[in-house]
């Protein structure tokens, strides 16, 4: 599996101005693909603690470090400048950054923009590093290596980090995965306890040791419980992926049948 963690950065996350909206939508995304979030850091506009959580991600040697938010204009958008000290390189202005930043003014019809330091600031990036295209803002994503990890930094509007996500970061991820066959299935139980469901949870994770079964309580409700249980299993061989899925699912229909509960209705996904 490949390995990615994310660095999200911004004072509003920490003191609940903004929920992380990033986290969430990125998760879920590269769980579609295959792979997953293995590890979150969120950190303050705070140059030390930028420095010292980066240093921390890449020892870890993920595949992949994806850095969020703190690349615009204003002066607590300190992220590049953060992640610099932590590598020890310079921040020098990058003339591919400079260029989608003219084009982004030029889109909008603004081509008499003064390029003032606040917006040259966004131009600045790493020793080395490459600007990546934002169709949807005006400060550039950035993509570097650092050692065994390949880090982008995006923005934290969550329709730009969408965007480039899509268009750069993505494919770079899936090629590194490979050719991966998905299959999810989400159940809708009722009458059975989560109490109850766990051993049959544990007897087919011990029979598949490389799905993911995860049951989400959805509480009581006139006194029948009631339960989401989500199944994924993603490997290489597409028959044997949707044969171990289905495996499960019928599995666990069945044992939820003799618990007393039923499945009140179901879904899937492959690809």
């Amino acid at each position: 599996m490949v390995r990615v963690e994310m660095l999200a950065v911004g004072k509003e996350l920490l003191i609940g101005r903004t929920m992380n909206s990033n986290a969430h939508w990125l998760g879920k995304r590269l769980a579609r693909m295959g792979t997953m979030l293995k590890e979150i850091t969120t950190v303050d506009d705070d140059l030390t603690e930028i420095a010292s959580a980066f240093r921390a991600a890449v020892k870890r040697d993920p595949d992949f470090l994806i850095v969020v938010g703190g690349l615009g204009p204003t002066p607590d958008d300190m992220t590049l400048m953060g992640i610099s000290g932590g590598m020890g390189v310079a921040l020098r202005k990058n003339e591919q950054a400079l260029a989608l930043i003219r084009e982004h003014y030029a889109r909008r019809g603004l081509t008499h923009i003064e390029l003032t330091p606040a917006r040259l600031k966004m131009a600045r990036l790493p020793a080395g590093a490459e600007a990546v295209r934002n169709e949807a803002g005006t400060a550039p994503g950035v993509r570097f290596v650092d050692g065994k990890t390949t880090v982008y930094c995006l923005p934290g509007v969550p329709v730009e980090m969408r965007g480039i996500f899509r268009r750069s970061v993505e494919p770079e991820i899936r090629k590194r995965l490979g050719r991966l066959h998905r299959k999810y299935i989400t159940m809708k139980l009722e009458g059975v306890l989560e109490s109850a469901l766990a051993p049959l949870i544990a007897e087919e994770l011990r029979r598949h040791p490389g799905a993911y079964i995860k049951s989400h309580p959805r509480g009581i409700r006139e006194g029948v419980s009631r339960i989401e249980l989500d199944i994924a299993v993603v490997g290489e061989d597409g028959g044997e992926t949707d044969r171990a899925g289905d495996e499960i699912a019928n599995d666990m229909k069945r044992e939820i049948a003799k618990a007393g509960g039923k499945v009140d209705s179901a879904r899937g996904l492959g690809g």
